[in-house]
């Protein structure tokens, strides 16, 4: 990954359609995925993380997601976008929350591709969704006439949204939102899931399926995030699905091989080194992928 694109990342990782800079911090890697997550740490910090009360929550980013499957030789599959393009169809703050992340995951993905015609359609539509949860629309104007005048180059595009990203986090701070974007963070997580599940099932690539098994850890990162918000009871039949959601996560394997240590005598240092490996089976595979497929189709058919 090479440091333009690392530098999309940790920018576009500032913001509500994706949440964090980095993976899972208790999940194990490989050596080039420990490579890519420090260059990201160094130059995005820990900006991404999501405060909620005293408790700080971090998930990985959609866009990692989506540069991943284009890394693996995935295509742009439109068929896995939202099919719902009236996004007034969602009444609701939570339901427009929602589906505020999974259009941003789209968002992301189709930049990936240079999709920039769809890009430009989900970004009206996040737009829509951003302004009916609250999000100033002064934030967006200058932002779509810029986008339109910098339609064929991706990267621009890119850190466009980043910035407008990045507002939106500070607005909905402001107003001490922290229930609305958590559920837009919930919704981003599902479609980035939903996306590698698909993949990974047509594919069948190690670095796909390894990405799902980490997103274990994620997963209990976003049930304490939506536990921390949940102070009404309002989002309790969320909490019940990404909990039975946990037990299908629960079956993914971690494998571990000792690695003889490195000494560095001149620097009084010892190195500990281990190999880890994520196991997610065919059938675990195919478990995943239906439950998060159900909770999509929950959030993306939700009308109230």
């Amino acid at each position: 990954m090479n440091i333009q694109r690392i530098s999309i990342i940790c920018f576009i990782s500032l913001g509500l359609f994706v949440s964090s800079c980095g993976g899972d911090s208790n999940s194990e890697s490989s050596e080039g995925d420990n490579i890519e997550k420090s260059a990201k740490t160094n130059e995005g910090g820990n900006t991404g993380l999501l405060k909620v009360g005293d408790k700080l929550f971090n998930l990985p980013s959609p866009l990692e997601t989506a540069f991943l499957i284009e890394e693996v030789g995935g295509h742009f599959t439109g068929d896995l976008l939202n099919p719902e393009v009236d996004a007034t169809k969602y009444t609701t703050k939570n339901a427009q929350a929602m589906n505020l992340g999974v259009y941003g995951a789209d968002l992301g993905y189709s930049l990936i591709y240079n999709q920039s015609q769809s890009a430009f359609t989900l970004l009206a539509t996040c737009k829509k969704l951003g302004v009916e949860i609250g999000i100033s629309p002064s934030l967006y104007t200058s932002l779509m006439k810029r986008f339109e005048g910098n339609m064929e180059n991706r990267d621009s595009l890119l850190l466009m949204i980043a910035e407008l990203n990045s507002l939106s986090d500070e607005y909905l701070k402001e107003n001490e939102s922290e229930d609305i974007s958590a559920l837009i963070l919930y919704g981003g997580w599902v479609e980035s899931l939903y996306f590698t599940t698909k993949l990974t099932g047509q594919m069948d690539n190690p670095k796909l399926r390894s990405r799902l098994g980490e997103q274990k850890n994620s997963l209990e990162n976003l049930i304490g995030l939506i536990s921390q918000v949940n102070t009404t009871g309002e989002l309790d039949d969320l909490v019940t699905e990404l909990n039975g959601l946990k037990v299908i996560f629960d079956k993914v394997e971690y494998s571990y091989e000792w690695v003889e240590p490195e000494t560095k005598a001149d620097q009084n240092l010892t190195i500990i080194k281990s190999k880890s490996s994520v196991i997610v089976s065919d059938e675990v595979l195919q478990e995943i992928s239906d439950k998060i497929e159900e909770i999509r189709n929950t959030i993306i058919g939700t009308t109230a």
